[in-house]
């Protein structure tokens, strides 16, 4: 079947599910108890004013002013009916029980189960201060960041006598002079190329010298007192430092990015704390729900076949190059839209609105 028929049977199959519908043996199209003023009758359908009333109202003020005057809303109008009149030829063609449309209302109907059993379930108003106050103490690293620069760096390591130490020394002292030549230091390049050549650093001479981002502590521990003094008491990026000697190495380095220290206190971070304890409430009472689940219905993985699932990795073609797979074809979409024939029941908002009732998959965060 292709997506044209698909979109129309999952719209009208949607509508249907989600407002309580009962299969139709007939084979067309679910019915649903409609009360109110009947504005038309389709195939047994009955369309009623309260309902394209609501249709209208779920619009936009742009898009309901296009149907102000009388004969824009006979338009209105009959563009329902035609939705109904080709979704009762759908069924009428057994769209319905196409296994991709049946795939596309579980999914529907799934997220509308955990959509209404989790918006009472758990409640933003229901996280506690004290929750708050427990996420945000045990999550200090995230709000509390000490100061932190960036370097790159080529090492000389030394061994333990003196004659190791003033030949490494000299060596530092050499390529520092290269490092620091103001002609070629505009080049982003020149100092990683020194790491790469001349670090005896093998951990970090292959990403030309780059420490990443270190604390004080960390530079301390890594490079030296002498080279944490230098690389936090400066700010100017790109600057590079004179030879400084760490426990077991000379170093030159380059400053590369300077991050000053951060602290939040709870009151500023209490709404984005909120949201995330929040989510994490939701998430366990999710996987809850879940587990009640399989006890009721009872579920079997058969682990030994997982292994069996394979994944291919190649990345699909490119679309042509006027972007339109179907060579720009288009085709009537039921309401008297031209549409791409990929999108049959799409929701530009040059075309009328869908029928009464026919809801859009429902959105918004699943637990």
């Amino acid at each position: 079947m292709g997506m044209p028929q698909i979109r129309l049977v999952l719209a009208v199959t949607t509508a249907a599910t989600l407002a309580g519908a009962c299969p139709n043996p007939s084979g067309g199209p679910p019915k649903v108890d409609a009360k109110g003023d009947p504005i038309a009758v389709v195939a047994g359908t009955t369309i009623t004013v309260e309902q394209l009333q609501k249709r209208l109202d779920e619009q936009s003020p742009f898009v309901r002013a296009r149907y102000a005057d009388l004969e824009k809303k006979k338009e209105f109008v009959d563009a329902q009916v035609r939705f109904e009149v080709l979704a009762a030829e759908a069924y009428a063609r057994g769209y319905d029980q196409d296994a991709e449309i049946q795939e596309q209302v579980k999914k529907i109907i799934v997220q509308k189960l955990t959509r209404e059993e989790f918006d009472g379930r758990v409640k933003l108003a229901d996280v506690t201060d004290a929750e708050l106050h427990k996420y945000f103490d045990e999550h200090q690293a995230e709000y509390q960041k000490p100061e932190m620069a960036r370097a790159s760096h080529v090492a000389f390591a030394f061994g333990p006598d003196e004659a190791s130490k003033a030949t490494a020394k000299k060596a530092a002292e050499e390529v520092r002079k290269l490092a620091a030549d103001q002609a070629k230091l505009a080049d982003r390049n020149w100092f990683k190329e020194l790491a790469e050549q001349h670090s005896t650093d093998e951990a970090t001479k292959r990403a030309g010298g780059d420490l990443r981002y270190l604390s004080k502590a960390d530079a301390e521990a890594q490079l030296g007192a002498a080279a944490r003094d230098w690389l936090f008491s400066g700010e100017g990026i790109n600057d590079v430092s004179p030879v400084l000697e760490g426990k077991a190495a000379w170093h030159v380095l380059k400053r590369t990015g300077k991050r000053k220290e951060i602290t939040r206190t709870f009151d500023q971070v209490k709404n984005q704390v909120k949201n995330v304890v929040f989510r994490e409430k939701r998430t366990a009472a999710f996987g809850g729900f879940v587990d009640e689940l399989k006890q009721k219905h009872g579920v079997q993985v058969h682990q030994d076949k997982i292994d069996k699932l394979r994944v291919d990795v190649k990345l699909p073609p490119a679309p042509p190059p006027d972007g339109d797979p179907h060579g720009g074809m288009q085709m009537d979409d039921g309401h008297g839209h031209g549409q791409d024939r990929d999108d049959v029941h799409g929701d530009d908002e040059g075309a009328a609105p869908p029928p009464a009732g026919a809801a859009r998959a429902p959105g918004g965060p699943t637990p």
